[in-house]
């Protein structure tokens, strides 16, 4: 996912119901708008769920997502598509703002509230008034803080700091978190009320490696970035797209923009091949291609022979069952662990089935 000059790569074919092709003209219009987000199923859903809460401006939104998911693109494209997108989209890292300045920062500060403050200084939630607050890894919000947020989300007015006078606002909160904040609530390290107020709608924003479909159009759309700014077309050779493709992307399409800007400046052709990605993604890579040779090299023909057939169908349906267990049943997680596209897994259960009566997603 990513935010810039949109990409022009083929749509993949229109689904049949009109919340389908409601949801592939959303796609379309963030594209244009330079808002990827990828067209995968799992990001299809993700834009269903962007159209249905952009509707209502003010409500609270949760993002939930692994780091580097991109949930400043999803917060931007709500904010785009919302009554609000003519006025302020206003991004705060609360991680990344000491605690002692974090209080200013968003409700402003009152001339004299302390030494060095000569002028009263609006804050964030003043500068979103009418459009969207993204208040980014929340968790890291102080407690003392988090109290005054829902007073905030409560009663959508507050005070500068060191103020009297209560200023009423009307905009959106939408908060992101990269760690799980119903575990952070259970640990005591951060409200409950407050996170009930933050959760009114909660989008889950899947890793990269769960939607692994998505990784040639958003390399499409960076190679594509890259051209506004060298002005040279280049393109990923099939090799390396099958590299990135097999890899597991712990940092998710942030590591993905880093690898392929990598590549761009290693590559002196038009061709971005294998040997211009970081060294510690093809190492990565030839690990599970060595696992996978050793793995081969255990296996011999025994004197009697085999039923080659039924040798080959009862090791796929191992390794399918096995990766199906080992990602509780998402097809889509499992389908990338052995290698697959969801159609190829789902052409693979109806042909091989898995041993269990148990409903696959």
């Amino acid at each position: 996912m990513s935010q810039g000059s949109g990409p022009r790569y083929s749509s993949q074919p229109a689904a049949s119901s009109p919340e389908a092709h409601e949801d592939e003209a959303l796609l379309i219009e963030l594209e244009r708008c330079g808002l990827v987000i990828g067209r995968s199923q799992p990001m299809r859903q993700i834009a269903t769920l962007i159209r249905q809460v952009a509707a209502f401006p003010t409500t609270t939104v949760l993002l939930q997502g692994e780091s580097g998911t991109g949930k400043e693109v999803i917060a931007y494209a709500i904010h785009a598509l919302s009554g609000g997108s003519a006025r302020q989209f206003v991004a705060i890292n609360c991680a990344a703002i000491p605690e002692t300045l974090l209080e200013t920062e968003l409700f402003g500060v009152e001339a004299g509230a302390y030494t060095d403050a000569r002028v009263t200084r609006d804050g964030y939630l003043a500068r979103a008034d009418g459009g969207t607050l993204f208040l980014d890894e929340i968790a890291s919000m102080p407690l003392v803080l988090q109290s005054k947020l829902l007073r905030f989300l409560e009663t959508r007015s507050f005070r500068r700091v060191g103020g009297t006078t209560e200023i009423q606002v009307r905009l959106r909160v939408i908060s992101a978190s990269n760690v799980d904040l119903a575990t952070a609530v259970a640990r005591k390290e951060f409200r409950e009320d407050l996170f009930y107020r933050l959760k009114v709608f909660t989008i889950h924003i899947p890793p990269l490696r769960e939607h692994p479909e998505d990784i040639a159009p958003l390399v499409e759309y960076f190679l594509r970035q890259q051209l506004g700014e060298e002005g040279r077309p280049r393109r990923l050779s099939p090799e390396a797209l099958a590299l990135l493709e097999r890899y597991s992307w712990p940092g998710n399409v942030r590591e993905l923009r880093s690898v392929v800007q990598h590549g761009q400046i290693m590559c002196e052709g038009d061709e971005i091949r294998v040997e211009h990605l970081p060294a510690y993604l093809q190492s990565a890579c030839s690990s599970a291609l060595q696992r996978l040779l050793e793995l081969k090299e255990q296996l011999h023909l025994p004197p009697e022979g085999i039923n080659l057939e039924e040798f080959l169908a009862e090791i796929e349906q191992r390794f399918v069952c096995e990766a199906l267990e080992r990602c509780n049943y998402n097809q889509v997680r499992a389908a990338a662990l052995l290698g697959l596209s969801r159609d190829q897994l789902r052409y693979r259960l109806t042909r091989v089935g898995t041993g269990r009566g148990r409903q696959h997603r």
